[in-house]
């Protein structure tokens, strides 16, 4: 995790490759789709996520 913005509902994930979304590893940003999932999640710690598209945005529904 590069980053967390538990206000604005976002964070900054720098993510292994995704083989189903055909994603090399990368750094970007997330909106998180419940905000309070990302009060105990600080930068530098590594997670596990999960999400969905939503139009042209990816949404975080769940942080590990």
């Amino acid at each position: 995790m590069k980053s967390v913005d538990a206000r604005k509902g976002t964070v900054t994930l720098v993510h292994d490759p995704i083989k189903s979304m055909n994603w090399p590893a990368m750094t970007m940003a997330f909106k998180a789709k419940d905000k309070a999932m990302l009060e105990n999640v600080k930068p530098g710690a590594k997670v596990e996520f999960s999400f969905e598209q939503s139009g042209k945005d990816y949404i975080i529904t769940q942080v590990k």
